[in-house]
């Protein structure tokens, strides 16, 4: 009987174990993105000089993949061109993923309740530059990087929602850094209000 009971509330233990919800608070819809028209006549999306650093891991280079799909999507929904001189550069410089934590817990029977997981660092780098025909060229260095767990529980479906979540919300972080730099001094003549 005990053996039964043991078995019984392992079961509940599993099946009711604590998970995250995640939801779409994060996701880089038309509407969340305020758009930005910028004073040229042209802009124009630079992966020349990218570097993706690729690994032997599948999962960290289907991140990085995933970084840059959603970043290009935010580029032409942020900016509209309006102006009749200038050009814009979106010099996309680096995107890295990298695994900075491995968690194994011992097996026990409190394993149930903590799952093994990996924590994952995303760092993107990119510039915005615009040129003047009078060869005066401002630049608007962007970094960032975002912290993220996978749990080694998560179906490809879960894993996969954690990763499109947790891209979005780094390029959302990224779209408060550029919007919040473009509205100061020093590119207000580049910007259309």
């Amino acid at each position: 009987i005990m053996l039964k009971v043991f078995i019984l509330l392992k079961l509940f233990l599993l099946l009711g174990g604590c998970t995250y919800q995640y939801t779409n608070d994060h996701n880089v819809d038309i509407e969340d993105i305020k758009k930005i028209k910028l004073n040229v006549k042209s802009f124009e999306i630079n992966k020349d000089s990218l570097d993706i650093i690729t690994t032997e891991n599948l999962l960290q280079n289907d991140i990085n993949k995933e970084v840059l799909n959603q970043l290009e999507a935010w580029a032409l929904q942020k900016f509209a061109v309006g102006g009749i001189e200038n050009e814009a550069f979106l010099d996309l410089l680096k995107i890295d993923t990298s695994v900075i934590e491995k968690k194994k817990n011992k097996k026990s029977i409190l394993s149930i309740i903590h799952q093994d997981k990996e924590v994952y660092k995303v760092s993107l780098n990119f510039d915005l530059s615009i040129n003047t025909n009078y060869s005066l060229i401002k630049t608007l260095k962007i970094t960032s990087s975002l912290d993220f767990e996978l749990l080694n529980k998560y179906s490809i479906i879960q894993r996969d929602k954690v990763i499109i979540y947790n891209v979005n919300k780094l390029i959302k972080l990224i779209d408060e850094k550029i919007t919040f730099q473009l509205h100061k001094k020093a590119f207000k003549k580049f910007v259309i209000i």
